[in-house]
């Protein structure tokens, strides 16, 4: 592990993904052997002192951990709280284990379903990169129904105010009431390729319809399963951590 670039050193101990320690490290949290280090630093985790906020942090790496969470509604996929919102570390299976563990990008506010977990930070660095395209399902209940000419579209490819969204796969299911609506609406599958914020509500907007509910269903090649509470996480099995590294290119790293 000697001679790691700072943020790496970080995101491989689960203490941070490599994004959140870049922004440690330009404020200033973070400092090696008594300096304040700057973004590029390289460090010798055998030899060198490193802190965080004044404190020393533990460079032995903690046990690999790779989670399916159930995320419920009204939670953020954060680590504070923001507006006193709480976020999914609030939760009563997150909130006392003993090392951090990132999110594998971002199901928003009041989006439920399948969120990965880990504090092998390579591993969530590869799945969220655009590069991998990684296909994300989820189930969506609108108001209203889309038109043959707006579903078309969404399959071809919108361009939204930060950019075009790629080909996406979209099927109706069926239209039905529901509760938080004032009528009827309709019920989608939808996939996607990239994790950008909010993306599926926004295609959705787009053309005019509001999201009563929206639930990720799958994440590349993994389910979520039916027995799996809302709430809740469980390990990965060695065949589905294989299976997703593959898809990245971790089984076999250039």
């Amino acid at each position: 592990m000697s001679d790691l670039r700072l943020q790496k050193l970080l995101s491989n101990l689960g203490i941070a993904s490599r994004r959140e320690a870049e922004r440690w490290i330009s404020k200033g949290r973070v400092t090696v052997n008594g300096q304040v280090a700057i973004p590029g630093t390289k460090v010798d985790p055998t030899s060198d002192v490193i802190k965080l906020d004044g404190k020393p942090l533990q460079l032995k790496p903690p046990p690999r951990v790779y989670w399916m969470l159930n995320k419920p509604e009204k939670f953020l996929t954060a680590r504070i709280r923001q507006f006193g919102k709480k976020t999914i570390y609030d939760l009563d299976c997150l909130k006392d284990i003993e090392f951090l563990v990132a999110p594998v990008g971002r199901l928003d506010y009041l989006t439920e379903g399948l969120l990965l977990l880990s504090n092998d930070g390579e591993f969530v660095h590869r799945l969220t990169h655009p590069k991998y395209k990684m296909p994300r399902t989820y189930t969506v209940f609108i108001d209203g129904k889309l038109s043959a000419r707006d579903e078309l579209a969404i399959k071809r490819g919108v361009s939204l105010d930060d950019g075009k969204v790629g080909a996406c796969d979209l099927v109706y299911a069926h239209g039905s009431k529901y509760k938080r609506s004032d009528g009827r609406g309709s019920w989608y599958f939808i996939t996607v390729y990239e994790g950008r914020n909010r993306l599926v509500r926004r295609l959705f907007e787009h053309f005019g319809h509001k999201v009563f509910k929206l639930v990720r269903t799958r994440f590349g090649d993994l389910k979520l399963p039916d027995s799996l509470q809302s709430g809740k996480y469980i390990q990965l099995s060695s065949e589905q951590i294989k299976s997703l590294k593959q898809q990245v290119g971790l089984d076999n790293p250039k």
